[in-house]
């Protein structure tokens, strides 16, 4: 992405759509560019292309979004609402620590398995990488969904554990994205490394929430 953001998503809008047929328009133009990113990459994507697809002129397009990039930030946006909802769902799901435990592998399997079935989800997520205004967003998210991990869970871990556990959530909520970004892109291997980042991933976590690490065969 070669622009830069200046805002990102819902706050880059030159528009609040507030009747029914401008949010449908926005509804088309972020569903045509998703396509078009899943076909071809961000970066072949031109604002004249998503305007022609989504069944209007291209001043259609720059009167609600100034540029691509404030297209990719609401994308963005929509996929964290996404994932929000996911995360939400297996939260409150735990009861005991053995709940938790199994809810850092099956978020792990979900996040993978919906990127596989969507490239432009793939893609979106590289590309966020080359913005500084959505990588710090996606950083941002990061240490929320960490935090939202923590606050469910803490109560299985010792208190003067809390502080660390809470760290080392941030830091594997991190790695799980990087990780699945590496196993995308060399899918022969996609097992072996899923397999050995949800290893690390539990060895960790069953130290803080049964106060001992896994036993090894």
């Amino acid at each position: 992405m070669q622009e830069s953001s200046q805002g990102a998503g819902r706050a880059a809008l030159r528009r609040v759509p507030k009747q029914e047929r401008s949010r449908e328009r926005i509804g088309e133009i972020l569903k045509v560019a998703k396509e078009l990113i899943g076909q071809k990459g961000i970066d072949a994507v031109t604002m004249k292309e998503i305007a022609s697809l989504s069944g209007g002129p291209i001043a259609s397009v720059y009167q609600y979004f100034p540029n691509k990039s404030a297209i990719i930030g609401m994308l963005y946006e929509l996929y964290v609402d996404d994932v929000r909802e996911l995360i939400a769902g297996n939260l409150a799901r735990i009861e005991t620590a053995e709940d938790a435990l199994n809810a850092t592998d099956n978020l792990f399997d979900i996040y993978y398995e919906r990127m596989r079935q969507e490239p432009a989800t793939q893609d979106l997520l590289n590309a966020i990488q080359a913005d500084k205004v959505l990588a710090d967003l996606d950083i941002a998210e990061t240490r929320a969904q960490a935090e939202g991990f923590y606050q469910v869970t803490q109560h299985f871990v010792a208190e003067n554990l809390r502080e660390n556990y809470a760290d080392t959530l941030f830091v594997m909520f991190h790695m799980a994205g990087a990780t699945l970004r590496l196993a995308l892109m060399v899918p022969d291997e996609a097992a072996q490394i899923s397999a050995q980042f949800k290893s690390i991933v539990r060895t960790h976590a069953t130290y803080f929430l049964t106060g001992k690490f896994p036993a090894t065969v």
